[in-house]
């Protein structure tokens, strides 16, 4: 991890609005992430996670403060300008994995590559190379519907990787599978992580987020914690 911030969210607000009513989500929050640094956020149930996800990628709009990514004011940006600053800079990965299910598991993977204007050729070749290394070479040309929850999560992680992106941002990528398909996965983004990838991931698993470099807490839109984590051993039965 170097000690260059990747990412400045500074006084970052968010209010949601619903008839005349407001809900403040995020109440003028900051955040410094390191490059390279692997920071988990976690928090009860409606406490503003996936909310500091959507604003501090730029996946949707804030209502003050601004973010900076690598100094860059992602919200001073077009929309058309943010989505290819996040098609080239960052990778997420959901929950609920998000495939297509009548797309092959290389068609997913290249898919966001040939959004982003990269060739087809070259497309299919870095998604295969993903997939390679992923450990789905055998799987390349099934449908997400044909495959694990685990292995489901993987083509994911390939299809966030593959535009060899400057950050991840993971929300809860442990919540549809069980413990050893988790730990995997985790076991996975760490390894990601030590080859020096800068990743989010938000949780509300405290024996994942014990993977991480940093773990702050967030309470009513506010980060209430910030503490610095030790290394944590993966799980034995991680293989």
């Amino acid at each position: 991890m170097s000690g260059k911030s990747i990412l400045v969210a500074e006084s970052v607000r968010k209010v949601y609005r619903t008839g005349g009513d407001e809900v403040v989500a995020l109440h003028d929050l900051d955040l410094t992430v390191a490059e390279g640094e692997f920071l988990a956020v976690m928090g009860p149930s409606g406490s503003g996670k996936t909310t500091l996800l959507n604003c501090v990628s730029g996946l949707d709009e804030i209502d003050g403060g601004r973010v900076l990514v690598d100094g860059l004011s992602i919200h001073e940006l077009s929309d058309k300008d943010r989505t290819k600053h996040r098609a080239k800079e960052m990778g997420f990965i959901f929950q609920a994995f998000n495939l297509i299910p009548v797309f092959t598991v290389t068609e997913n993977v290249e898919l966001p590559l040939l959004l982003a204007g990269t060739k087809e050729h070259d497309a299919r070749e870095r998604a295969r190379a993903t997939l390679e290394r992923m450990g789905l070479g055998h799987r390349l040309d099934r449908r997400p519907p044909e495959l694990s929850g685990g292995e489901q999560q993987r083509v994911a992680i390939a299809r966030a990787l593959a535009g060899r992106p400057r950050i991840v941002w993971a929300d809860e990528p442990t919540g549809n599978l069980d413990s050893e398909m988790a730990a995997k996965v985790i076991e996975l983004l760490g390894e990601l992580h030590d080859e020096g990838l800068s990743l989010i991931l938000i949780t509300h698993d405290p024996t994942v987020a014990a993977h991480a470099d940093r773990l702050i807490t967030v309470r009513d839109g506010r980060v209430v914690a910030d503490e610095r984590l030790g290394t944590t051993p993966l799980p034995a039965t991680v293989h």
